[in-house]
């Protein structure tokens, strides 16, 4: 089985299909971060899967986005982004409601 498995291997020692966990370690990402990526469409995945199947990525790709300047400015701004979003939305949540004015009735 592995000498068959090492066929199917790139160059670089990579398989040519990876999953979200691997493609977060080729990227040097968590792995929370790629579904950000995927909805704002900066990363698209092999295939035209459904909302909860597994995702597949071409390590080819993978490689050559990791090494596109603009493709990693536009994908950490968009990260950067949505934290900040998150972050904004549970501080709103988390905040103690003020009461009432009573000078406003």
């Amino acid at each position: 089985m592995n000498s068959v498995k090492q066929r199917f291997v790139l160059p670089s020692g990579l398989p040519a299909c990876v999953g979200i966990e691997e493609a977060a370690q080729i990227l040097g990402w968590p792995d929370y971060f790629l579904p950000v990526l995927m909805r704002t469409g900066l990363l698209k995945p092999l295939g035209k899967p459904s909302q909860s199947s597994r995702k597949w990525f071409s390590t080819v790709e993978l490689e050559r986005l990791g090494t596109d300047p603009v493709w990693l400015d536009k994908a950490v701004r968009t990260v950067e982004k949505h934290v900040h979003d998150m972050n904004e939305k549970r501080r709103g949540k988390l905040a103690p409601a003020s009461p009432p004015d009573p000078s406003l009735n």
